[in-house]
C-alpha cells in the first residue's frame, strides 16, 4: 500500500499553486492524504499564541469536508512543529475552494482582506464554545496564551485594567488554569494549567485520567504534607516528595476564587487554613502524581520532585535538630553522649561505615570498608569518594578507626605512618574516627603533614561522633 500524499498549506502558499492544481491533487487523493499546517515558533508568546490559534482555526475548517483521524504533532521532519491529520474528503469542490481560500489568505493574496481576520478573531471569542475536532491545538493556544502572551499583553494596557478585564471574563486564567479542550470529548470539565489538574465534585477522575492521559488503572496511597525549612514536602511510607508550593498554591487560590468564592483577591490568602482544610492526600503509583482533595474539588500535581538518598538525609538532619529542640522545650531531655564500652573494633568499624554512609559529603555507592578489623588492610579501615560536582572532582579519603574504651586521648605514638599510607594510595583527604578525645600532639602532626601536601582532613572525637549520631537517631539506637 502507498503512503499517503502529504498536502502542506504552508508550502501551497509559498509556492502559489492554483485551484486547478489544488482540485487535480484532491482528485487523485480522493481516498485520503495528509494534511499539514506548519505552526510557526516565535520569539515571543503572543506571536506564539496567535500561531497555534491559526492552526486550530484552518485544521477545523478543513476537517469539515471530509472524515478525519490520527491527528498528530510532527516535531522532528521540520524546524518549525507541524499539525497534520488523515483527511478523507467528502465535498471535493467545497474542499477545493477552502484550501485555495486559506492559501490566498496566507500569502496575502485574498481580495477580501477582511475575511481572514474577522474570522480568526469570531474563532478565538467562541473556541471554548465549540467541540472541536483537534483540542489538542486549542489547548496549546491556551498554554502560550495563559503562561507567557498575558504578561507580554499587560506591558500594553494598563495593569489593572488588563487584569480586571482577565478576572471579569475567565478569571481562571488569573491563577494560570484554563479549561481544557477535551473536556467535551469525554463529557467530563476539568481545568489544567502547566503543572496541575483541578477536577471539580461532578466530574469522574477515573474517565479523565483514562481518557486523557490513557492511565487506566491507578493505586492510590495515603500521605502527609509537612513544611521543613521552606520547602513542602508529601510523604508516606514508600514516598518522600517535594511539592512545588507555587503550583499547589495557585491551585488552591483558583479553587477558593473562581469555583467556591469564597473571598475576593484583594483579601490575604490564609495557607495554613488551606492546608487544614485538605481533606485528603493521596499519592499515585510510582509516584508519578499527587492527589489532594479540597471542599470537594481534586487537584492534581504532576510529576513533583522524588528526593534522593542525599536529600533525604539532609532533611533527616533538619528534622532530628527539631525533634532534639523540642523535646528537650517539654522536658524530654537526653543526654548526647554515649556508652563506648558497648562496643568492641569490629562494632565501631561498622559505626563509622554508616556515619560516612549517611554524610551528604560523601558519595555512599563508592565506600569500602576493607576487611574485618585488625586485619591486613594497609592502615585503610574505609576508603570512600566524595561526591563528584561540576568543577570539582571526586577526592578519596582514607579513614581509620581508632576504639578507646578508657578515659585516655588518641595520641600521635597510636596513629603511625600516615604519610605513607596517604601517598601509597594517593588519597586526597585523610581521616580518623575515635572515641576518645584526640591529642594534641596528634592533631600538630596531622596538620602539619596536611600543609606539606595540601591535604583534606577529616576529624572525628567522640564529641563530633556523638553530634552526629544526635543528629541520626535510628543509627544511635543501632549501636547503643
Amino acid at each position: 500500500m502507498e503512503p499517503l500524499k502529504k498536502f502542506n498549506i504552508d508550502t501551497a502558499a509559498s509556492e502559489g499553486i492554483t485551484l486547478e492544481e489544488i482540485n487535480l491533487f484532491l482528485d487523485l487523493n480522493r481516498n485520503g492524504f495528509i494534511f499539514q499546517k506548519v505552526v510557526e515558533r516565535a520569539r515571543q508568546y503572543m506571536d506564539l499564541a496567535i500561531s497555534y490559534l491559526e492552526a486550530s482555526f484552518i485544521c477545523e475548517e478543513v476537517a469539515l469536508f471530509g472524515t478525519v483521524e490520527s491527528f498528530e504533532m510532527d516535531w522532528e521532519s521540520a524546524y518549525h512543529p507541524i499539525a497534520q491529520f488523515v483527511i478523507i474528503p467528502k465535498q471535493l469542490e467545497e474542499l477545493g475552494e477552502m484550501l485555495h481560500k486559506i492559501k490566498q489568505a496566507l500569502a496575502g493574496e485574498y481580495e477580501d482582506d477582511i475575511w481572514w481576520p474577522e474570522n480568526l478573531e469570531e474563532y478565538q471569542e467562541t473556541i471554548k464554545k465549540r467541540k472541536l475536532k483537534f483540542p489538542e491545538l486549542a489547548d496549546d493556544y491556551f498554554a502560550n496564551l495563559i503562561n507567557g502572551a498575558y504578561n507580554e499583553y499587560e506591558s500594553e494596557y494598563d495593569p489593572e485594567e488588563f487584569s480586571g478585564t482577565l478576572l471579569k471574563e475567565n478569571p481562571e486564567h488569573f491563577f494560570g488554569f484554563w479549561k481544557c479542550m477535551y473536556s467535551d470529548s469525554i463529557q467530563q470539565d476539568f481545568y489544567v494549567s502547566g503543572e496541575s489538574w483541578i477536577i471539580p465534585p461532578e466530574s469522574d477522575l477515573n474517565e479523565i485520567l483514562k481518557k486523557y492521559s490513557s492511565i487506566e488503572e491507578f493505586n492510590l496511597e495515603e500521605g502527609n504534607i509537612f513544611s521543613l525549612n521552606g520547602g513542602y514536602y508529601v510523604i508516606n511510607e514508600n514516598y518522600l516528595l517535594k511539592v512545588s508550593f507555587p503550583a499547589l498554591a495557585k491551585a488552591f487560590q483558583c479553587v477558593s476564587h473562581v469555583f467556591n468564592q469564597e473571598q475576593s483577591l484583594s483579601e490575604r490568602h490564609d495557607w495554613l487554613y488551606d492546608l487544614n482544610s485538605i481533606n485528603t492526600i493521596n499519592i499515585s503509583d510510582y509516584a508519578n502524581f499527587i492527589l489532594f482533595t479540597i471542599n470537594e474539588y481534586k487537584i492534581i500535581l504532576w510529576h513533583q520532585y522524588k528526593l534522593t538518598f542525599s536529600d533525604i538525609n539532609l532533611l533527616n538532619r533538619s528534622a532530628a535538630a527539631i525533634f532534639n529542640t523540642t523535646s528537650a522545650l517539654i522536658g524530654l531531655k537526653d543526654s548526647i553522649s554515649c556508652n563506648w564500652s558497648q562496643l568492641n573494633d569490629e562494632s565501631f568499624e561498622e559505626l563509622c561505615y554508616d556515619i560516612i554512609y549517611y554524610h551528604p559529603r560523601f558519595d555512599n555507592r563508592t565506600i569500602r570498608k576493607m576487611g574485618k578489623s585488625r586485619s591486613r588492610d594497609g592502615g585503610r579501615d574505609i576508603v570512600v569518594y566524595t561526591h563528584e560536582r561540576i568543577g570539582y572532582k571526586a577526592e578519596k579519603f582514607i579513614f581509620q578507626c581508632k576504639l578507646i574504651k578508657s578515659d585516655s586521648s588518641l595520641t600521635a605514638t597510636k596513629v603511625l605512618d600516615i604519610s605513607d599510607i596517604v601517598e601509597q594510595y594517593e588519597a586526597d583527604g585523610y581521616g580518623i574516627f575515635t572515641s576518645g578525645v584526640i591529642d594534641a600532639t596528634l592533631f600538630d602532626k596531622i596538620d602539619k603533614i596536611a600543609n606539606k601536601r595540601q591535604l583534606k582532613i577529616a576529624l572525628s572525637s567522640k564529641y563530633e561522633m556523638e553530634r552526629d549520631l544526635s543528629m541520626l537517631p535510628k543509627l544511635r539506637d543501632r549501636y547503643f
